[in-house]
C-alpha cells in the first residue's frame, strides 16, 4: 500500500473543509415563520374605514327664522341633554302668549257668569214648576222658565267651548315661543361655529352641530372581493390610517352590522380606481377608544 506524503495529506484535509464551509455558506436556510406572518395568514379581508359614533353628528335645526338675542354656550362646550344653546328674539311671541292669556281669562269669566245664571234659573223653573202642579202659579209661567232655562244652558256650552278654544290658543303661543330656543337633544359636544347675538338664523337650516356622548364605533366599506367573507361576530384590527406612518392602533373591534345592499363608495379609493361599488361594515370597539370622529382608518378582519 503506497502511503501519500505527510504534506499532500495535509493539502487535501484543509482544501476539503474550505470546500464544505464554502458549500454551507451557499445553502438556504429555511425562514421561521413571524407573528406578522401568522398574523396576516389570520386575516381574511382588509377594508378602508372611518370613526363615527351610533348616529353621526347632529345637525341642530332652529323651528323659527329669527334673530339670535342670547348664546350661552362656544365652540367645544360640552352640554347636557336639555341645555339651552341659543335663543331667538321671541317679542312678538311674546305679546302673541300675554293676548291668548287675556283672551282665556275673559272666556273664563264669561262662563262662570253663564253658569251663575243657570244655577239660578234651575232654582226658579224648579219652584214655578212645583208652584204650576200646586196651582200657586200658572203653568205658562213654568214653560217660560223651562224655555230660559234651556237657552242659558246652551250659552253655558258655548262658553265652555270657547275656554276651550283659547285655552289651545294660550298652548299653540307658549310652544311657539318655546321653540323660539334651542336646546340640546342629547348630552354631547357643540361642534362648529355659534352663531352670535345678533345673527339671524334660519328654519329648516343648521346652526351648528352636536357630537353626541356615545360609544365611537368604525364604519368600513368592504369591496365586492370581501363582502361575503366578513361575517358578524368577527373580530377585526384597526390601525389609524396615518400618511405614510406606521398608524397607531386602537382597541379590537368586532362586527355588529353589515348592509344587505351595495352602495357607492364615500371613502377615498386609491388614484386610477374610481368610484366602487362597497358593502358598508359597522364595528364597535371592545372597549374605549382613543379616537376623533372622521379620522380614517384601516380594518384587519381575523377568523
Amino acid at each position: 500500500m503506497t502511503r501519500m506524503p505527510p504534506l499532500f495529506s495535509l493539502s487535501f484535509s484543509l482544501g476539503a473543509a474550505l470546500l464544505l464551509g464554502a458549500c454551507s455558506k451557499d445553502a438556504p436556510v429555511p425562514a421561521q415563520p413571524t407573528a406578522a406572518t401568522a398574523a396576516s395568514a389570520d386575516n381574511v379581508a382588509v377594508a378602508r374605514g372611518i370613526i363615527d359614533v351610533e348616529g353621526g353628528l347632529i345637525a341642530l335645526v332652529p323651528a323659527m327664522d329669527g334673530s339670535v338675542s342670547t348664546a350661552p354656550v362656544k365652540e367645544g362646550a360640552v352640554v347636557r341633554k336639555g341645555d339651552v344653546l341659543l335663543t331667538l328674539d321671541g317679542a312678538l311671541l311674546e305679546q302673541e302668549v300675554g293676548m291668548a292669556n287675556a283672551d282665556l281669562a275673559l272666556a273664563t269669566d264669561r262662563l262662570k257668569g253663564s253658569q251663575a245664571q243657570l244655577r239660578e234659573l234651575e232654582r226658579n223653573a224648579t219652584r214655578l214648576a212645583t208652584g204650576a202642579s200646586e196651582g200657586v202659579s200658572s203653568s205658562q209661567q213654568a214653560d217660560a222658565a223651562r224655555q230660559q232655562l234651556a237657552g242659558v244652558r246652551a250659552d253655558v256650552d258655548v262658553a265652555g267651548a270657547q275656554v276651550d278654544m283659547a285655552q289651545h290658543k294660550l298652548e299653540y303661543a307658549r310652544l311657539k315661543l318655546r321653540q323660539m330656543s334651542l336646546t340640546a337633544p342629547d348630552a354631547g359636544i357643540v361642534v362648529g361655529q355659534v352663531p352670535g347675538v345678533g345673527a339671524f338664523v334660519q328654519a329648516g337650516k343648521p346652526a351648528m352641530s352636536l357630537l353626541p356622548a356615545r360609544p365611537l364605533q368604525v364604519r368600513a366599506e368592504l369591496s365586492a372581493a370581501y363582502a361575503d367573507a366578513v361575517q358578524v361576530g368577527m373580530r377585526a384590527t384597526v390601525v389609524i390610517d396615518s400618511d405614510g406612518a406606521e398608524g397607531k392602533p386602537l382597541p379590537v373591534a368586532r362586527v355588529v352590522r353589515i348592509s344587505p345592499v351595495f352602495a357607492q363608495a364615500r371613502l377615498p379609493e386609491d388614484a386610477g380606481r374610481g368610484v366602487a361599488k362597497v358593502v358598508e361594515c359597522v364595528l364597535e370597539f371592545e372597549s374605549a377608544a382613543k379616537a376623533r370622529v372622521g379620522q380614517h382608518v384601516r380594518v384587519e378582519f381575523h377568523r
